[in-house]
């Protein structure tokens, strides 16, 4: 004889609470995130929280629904693994106190480079001279500007900043240090030319102040004398395009247009008037001749996948007039890819797919060189480096179970799923789908998000029609924190008999299951106690 009972046991909620951060911050600067801390089931609760990587301004404890907390927190990460640690107090249903200590990453931007805007383009030589500088980041931030030994206050991004310098011949780099209030300084060096001060009489200036190196700059020169004078000029330090020296005739003033292709440093122009008595007077007026970055370069996305493959375009746009380019791009450091060259006659977008190995994170370097060819024939070399931050991605593991082992055909079943994030972020947005030879009966509610390191189950319902050797298939689709999306899935053979007699729909929970032929033994052992009861009773009466 055999005895089944079941037995309800009500297993009481255990706080096991996540958490998550909402919101990016840049590089060295303040800024607010919302920190959420929620649970299936609602209980009170203190939560403590810290930074690693980052400075924190508050608040550094929060108490209340632990179910459903949402704490505003200021940081300013101070690298790009920059995270909050968040230690979570409660008390479970026997009132003992449960620690739960989450540490979530920080999404961090690079920093924005400010706009740097002299405001005194030149200095007169030998001489102490006003210099003043003001500069504008495109965020709101605070801090002090420094210049030689004068301090101007960084409010909301804006600030100028003045200082008294003696400027020797030939110029001078002045140093500008930007501190942020967090920490973090952004650093310059300004090169201010210096130009000898000219005579009362013959006056020279010229239009740019400041020439581009290794380009055809078109120069307009201006020369005042008083009276009727013939005059000539020399140039050095560049080429001129046109006769040189160059002379000419004027009365009180002359206007001379030239095209010159400075070489990098000084271009000096040397002035030589006469009049018709004989007088002369000699001037020279120098000129900054500077690299000008020849091309402007930018990638996008700024942030790859660690362990993944990503496509990025990179959109090149020249700031000079070129006639045709060579671009190159190789890799410096954790971008894996082959080097790759592409001819260019303007403004270009190329896309390059790179791969990041699953150690890699932080920094990735892409190099490039451009070989270059001014419309004007001159040829140039640039090069430099694509930074770009290497991030980890989910990476969902599937693995699944038939339950009863033996199927048969138009009857349910069920199909266990587990999904393992093995990879270093939260798998988002995880959607489960069935496919194959089956009806699905019942799907399980929504799974949501799996930590890293974590595990979910989802029970399926099925029912096979069709009796023999077949293959479910479960797809699992997922999102991480910068919305790529990712697959995994799992095959399952199943062999289904065929079907005898019709059978009794399985219960939706197998816990609740109770087959006919359960029922059946039951009832037979219960008739057989009645038959043996009454067998006793009567032997009973004969022998009386």
């Amino acid at each position: 004889m055999e005895r089944i009972e079941y037995v309800d046991i009500t297993v009481p909620n255990y706080p096991s609470p996540q958490v998550a951060a909402e919101g990016d911050l840049y590089l060295g600067v303040k800024g607010r995130v919302k920190l959420r801390v929620f649970d299936v089931y609602h209980y009170n609760g203190t939560v403590e929280i810290s930074a690693a990587g980052a400075k924190l301004y508050g608040p550094w404890r929060a108490a209340g629904d632990l179910g459903n907390l949402t704490v505003e927190v200021v940081a300013a990460p101070m690298d790009f693994n920059a995270a909050l640690v968040v230690n979570v107090r409660a008390r479970d249903a026997l009132g003992r106190e449960v620690l739960v200590t989450r540490q979530i990453p920080l999404e961090v931007r690079p920093r924005p480079t400010p706009i740097v805007v002299k405001r005194t383009e030149w200095a007169r030589a030998g001489a102490y001279n006003p210099v003043g500088f003001y500069i504008k980041y495109p965020i709101p931030v605070n801090g002090t500007v420094y210049l030689l030994d004068s301090s101007a206050r960084l409010e909301n991004g804006e600030a100028e900043i003045w200082a008294t310098v003696y400027v020797p011949s030939g110029g001078i780099t002045i140093p500008l240090v930007i501190q942020l209030d967090t920490g973090a300084a952004d650093r310059f060096e300004v090169f201010l030319p210096a130009y000898p001060i000219a005579s009362p009489l013959l006056k020279i200036s010229a239009e740019p102040a400041v020439l581009t190196a290794g380009d055809a700059n078109r120069v307009s020169l201006r020369i005042e004398y008083p009276g009727v004078f013939e005059g000539q000029v020399s140039v050095s330090g560049g080429a001129v395009l046109g006769p040189t020296p160059l002379t000419f005739t004027a009365s009180d003033r002359a206007v001379l247009n030239l095209t010159i292709i400075p070489n990098p440093g000084l271009v000096t122009f040397e002035v030589v008037v006469v009049t018709p008595s004989g007088n002369s007077e000699r001037r020279a007026l120098t000129l900054l001749a500077t690299q000008k970055t020849p091309f402007e370069i930018s990638a996008e996305p700024l942030e790859v996948p660690a362990g993944g493959r990503e496509v990025v375009r990179i959109s090149i746009r020249p700031l000079v007039n070129i006639s045709e380019a060579l671009v190159t791009f190789y890799p410096a450091s954790g971008a894996v890819f082959p080097q790759t060259s592409v001819r260019i006659y303007g403004a270009a977008h190329i896309d390059l797919p790179l791969e990041v190995p699953a150690d890699v994170l932080g920094n990735v370097a892409v190099g490039y060189r451009i070989s270059y060819t001014l419309a004007s024939g001159i040829s140039g070399e640039y090069a430099g480096t694509l930074y770009l931050v290497a991030t980890q991605r989910p990476a969902l593991a599937l693995e699944a179970s038939i339950t009863p082992e033996r199927l048969t055909a138009g009857s349910p079943f069920y199909l266990n799923v587990r999904l393992y994030n093995s990879g270093g972020v939260e798998a988002r947005d995880v959607r489960l789908n069935v496919s194959g030879p089956v009806k699905v009966v019942r799907a399980p509610s929504p799974i949501g998000s799996v930590p890293p390191q974590n595990s979910r189950d989802a029970l399926f319902t099925l029912i096979a029609d069709q009796p023999g050797e077949q293959e479910v298939r479960v797809e699992a689709t997922y999102w991480d924190r910068l919305g790529r999306r990712y697959t995994a899935e799992k095959v399952v053979k199943i062999f289904v008999n065929e079907s005898a007699t019709p059978t009794r729909p399985v219960a939706a929970n197998p816990n609740e299951n109770s087959t006919p032929m359960v029922y059946t033994v039951l009832a037979l052992i219960a008739v057989g106690v009645v038959i043996v009861i009454l067998g006793v009773r009567r032997h009973v009466k004969r022998s009386s």
